[in-house]
C-alpha cells in the first residue's frame, strides 16, 4: 500500500511540476513566439503521461487548460472564453491531450504486459531446462542402475551356470552310479527312488539351462542382416532329429521360404522351439504333422503363397530352396507359420503361454519348463518382430512370427 502511495504521489508530482515549468517558459517566451504555447503545454501532457501514470496525463491536461484558458485566451486573467476561435483551440487541445494519455497508457499496458510474457516465458524456459536437466540426471542414473544390473545377471548367469549345475551334476552321476551299481540290492521303491532322483536332477539341468539362453537373450549383441528361412528351417529340423525320428513325425514344407531380416542363431532357437512344441503337444495315439510356410503381409499381402509343398517324413534333408521370382512389389515383412495338429490352445491362454514358466500342462502329461514360448518371444522381440498363435482346442495350433523383409526391386 505504502508503494502504491508513493507511485502515485509521484506521478501527479510530476504533473504539477511538468505544467508549471510549462506554464513558466510560456510566459517567457510567448512575448515573442505566440504560437508556441499550445505545443508547449501539449509537450508537457505527453511528459507527464509518458513518466507518471495515465491519471497524471490526464491531471496535467486539466491543469494545462487552465493555465492556457487564464494566462493566454483573451480576457487574460480571466477563465471565461468569449470567441468561437478560443473555444475551439482549446477544445482541439482536451481532446488532443486525452488522446495522447489514453494511448501512452495504453502502450505502456502493452509493455507492461510484454515484460510479464517475457519473465513468463523465462520462467518457463528455466523450467522447462530444470525438467531437461533432472530427465537427463534421471536416464543417467536409471542407466547406470541398468547396467549394474546386466552386471548382476550376467554374473548370476555365471553361477548358475558354473556353481550350481555342478553340484547338480554331482547329484545326478551319483544317483546314477547308485541305480547302475546297487540296483540288485535295492527293493522296487527304493529304485523307484533313484530314478525319480536323476529324472528330477534331468529337469533342474534342463531348466536352469532353459533360464541361462533366456537371459543370455537380453544381453546378446544382436546384428540383424538378410538370412534366407529355408536355411535356417533346415537348421532347426536337424537339431530336432532324435525327436522327429521317435515320433515319426511328418514335416511339410512350402517353397520358397523368402528371404527375411533377422539373426541366425536367434531364429533357429525360436524355431527350435516352436517345432519341438509341435511334436511334444500331440497326443501319444496320434502322429505329429507339422506344417511351415511363409506369406507376406503388409503393402504386398497376399502375394506369396507359391512353390510346392515339401514333404519330410523320418527324413531331415531339403533340397535347395528356389529363388524368389523378381518382383517389383515391395513388401512390409514376413509372416513364417508352424501348424501343428496337436491338443491345441484354449483362447484365454493363448496370450499368457508366452509369458516365463507359464504352463498349462502337467509335467507328468507334457514335460517341460515353461519357458520355451518365453524364449521365442524374446528372441523376435530382440529382432524387431512380433509372435503370436492362432489354435483351437483339439484340433491344433498355428504359430506365427513376423519379421521384416527387405524390399525386392528390379
Amino acid at each position: 500500500m505504502q508503494s502504491r502511495n508513493h507511485s502515485w504521489q509521484k506521478s501527479y508530482s510530476i504533473a504539477v511540476l511538468v505544467s508549471s515549468l510549462a506554464l513558466l517558459f510560456s510566459l517567457l517566451v510567448s512575448p515573442l513566439l505566440e504560437n508556441i504555447t499550445f505545443s508547449v503545454f501539449f509537450a508537457a501532457v505527453v511528459l507527464s503521461s509518458w513518466y507518471g501514470t495515465r491519471g497524471s496525463g490526464l491531471f496535467a491536461t486539466f491543469l494545462c487548460t487552465l493555465a492556457i484558458a487564464f494566462f493566454f485566451l483573451k480576457p487574460t486573467y480571466s477563465l471565461s472564453i468569449l470567441t468561437l476561435d478560443a473555444f475551439i483551440r482549446l477544445g482541439l487541445f482536451v481532446i488532443v491531450s486525452v488522446l495522447s494519455s489514453e494511448l501512452n497508457a495504453a502502450w505502456r499496458r502493452t509493455e507492461l504486459k510484454l515484460r510479464e510474457s517475457e519473465t513468463r516465458y523465462r520462467e518457463m524456459a528455466e523450467a522447462v531446462q530444470n525438467y531437461a536437466n533432472e530427465l537427463e540426471q534421471r536416464v543417467t542414473e536409471r542407466t547406470s542402475a541398468l547396467v549394474e544390473a546386466n552386471k548382476e545377471l550376467e554374473t548370476f548367469a555365471y553361477s548358475v551356470s558354473h556353481d550350481l549345475r555342478s553340484p547338480l551334476r554331482s547329484m545326478q552321476g551319483l544317483a546314477q552310479a547308485l541305480q547302475e551299481d546297487y540296483s540288485d540290492r535295492l527293493d522296487s521303491n527304493g529304485q523307484d527312488y533313484i530314478q525319480r532322483i536323476v529324472a528330477s536332477a534331468e529337469r533342474m539341468d534342463g531348466l536352469i539351462q532353459d533360464l541361462l539362453d533366456y537371459s543370455r537373450l537380453s544381453q546378446v549383441e544382436i546384428n540383424l542382416r538378410v538370412i534366407n528361412l529355408t536355411d535356417i528351417v533346415t537348421e532347426a529340423i536337424n537339431q530336432l532329429e532324435v525327436e522327429l525320428r521317435s515320433r515319426q513325425a511328418q514335416v511339410n514344407i512350402e517353397l520358397p521360404l523368402p528371404e527375411v531380416t533377422g539373426h541366425r542363431t536367434i531364429l533357429i532357437q525360436v524355431l527350435v522351439n516352436l517345432l519341438s512344441n509341435a511334436i511334444k503337444f500331440v497326443p501319444d495315439n496320434k502322429q505329429p504333422e507339422i506344417r511351415i510356410w511363409a506369406e507376406i503381409v503388409g503393402e504386398d499381402a497376399g502375394s506369396v503363397r507359391h512353390g510346392d509343398a515339401q514333404k519330410l517324413s523320418n527324413t531331415l534333408s531339403v533340397s535347395p530352396c528356389p529363388r524368389v521370382p523378381p518382383s517389383s512389389l515391395r513388401a512390409s515383412s514376413i509372416r513364417l507359420w508352424v501348424e501343428d495338429n496337436g491338443i491345441g490352445i484354449a483362447p484365454e491362454h493363448q496370450q499368457r503361454i508366452f509369458n516365463v514358466f507359464e504352463r498349462l500342462h502337467t509335467q507328468e502329461s507334457y514335460p517341460g519348463s515353461g519357458i520355451g514360448l518365453a524364449i521365442v518371444r524374446k528372441g523376435v522381440e530382440r529382432m524387431r518382430g512380433q509372435v503370436g498363435v492362432e489354435s483351437i482346442v483339439g484340433q491344433g495350433s498355428r504359430f506365427w512370427i513376423e519379421l521384416e523383409k527387405l524390399s525386392i526391386k528390379i
